[in-house]
C-alpha cells in the first residue's frame, strides 16, 4: 500500500482481486452510467474487468492499476500505462491516465486531485513528456475538473461499443504538456 496523504492510499491490483473489482465497478459505475448504456453497464463492466481482460492489463508492464482507499475503505480504482499514445496520433513518451474512478460519495474530497498529483510526478520522474486521458464529451465535470488539472483538448472520437446508446458515443482526448 502506498499513502499519499493521512487519509488517500492507493493499494496495487494483483489477480486475486478480480472479484472484488468487478463488484467495486459494479457498486461505483452502474449508479453514474446506467443511463448510457442500453442494458445499464452490465456488458460494459463485462468487457473492461472480466478475468481474462483483467489478467492481460496485469501482465502488461506498461499497465499500473490500484485501489483507490479513503481511511482504509476501497472507494474507486486508478488504472495508468506508459508508455502509450492514443491510436489516431502518435505523442511518444506519454503516459495514459486510463481509468480513474470513485465513488461518489469520496467525490469533492480532493481524491481525484490527489491521485492526479501523484500520476503526474510518476509521468515526470520517468522522464515522459505528456499525460493524456478519454473523456465522454457529455461528462462536463470531469473535463472541467481535468482542464482544472491542466489537460486540452486535442480532439474528439466515436466509440463504437455495441451497447453504448448513440448520443454517448463522443469521446474527447486531452493532454497535458509536462516538459
Amino acid at each position: 500500500m502506498i499513502k499519499l496523504t493521512k487519509d488517500i492510499s492507493i493499494q496495487k491490483l494483483t489477480a486475486a482481486d478480480q472479484p472484488e473489482l468487478i463488484e467495486l465497478m459494479r457498486e461505483i459505475y452502474i449508479p453514474s452510467y446506467k443511463h448510457i448504456w442500453s442494458d445499464t453497464g452490465e456488458w460494459y463492466l463485462q468487457q473492461m474487468y472480466n478475468p481474462a481482460v483483467f489478467k492481460k492489463d496485469l501482465d502488461d508492464p506498461r499497465s499500473h492499476y490500484y485501489f483507490l482507499l479513503y481511511d482504509g475503505w476501497k472507494i474507486g480504482i486508478l488504472k495508468y500505462n506508459y508508455p502509450e499514445s492514443p491510436d489516431f496520433i502518435d505523442f511518444p513518451d506519454s503516459l495514459k491516465l486510463h481509468r480513474i474512478y470513485i465513488s461518489k460519495e469520496y467525490q469533492g474530497k480532493g481524491v481525484a486531485a490527489q491521485i492526479m498529483k501523484r500520476v503526474e510526478s510518476i509521468a515526470r520522474e520517468r522522464g515522459l513528456k505528456y499525460m493524456w486521458l478519454e473523456v465522454m464529451d457529455t461528462q462536463l465535470q470531469a473535463q472541467t475538473f481535468y482542464r482544472k488539472m491542466g489537460f486540452e483538448w486535442l480532439f474528439t472520437y466515436h466509440l463504437d461499443y455495441q451497447k453504448l446508446l448513440p448520443k454517448y458515443r463522443g469521446i474527447q482526448i486531452l493532454r497535458k504538456t509536462l516538459t
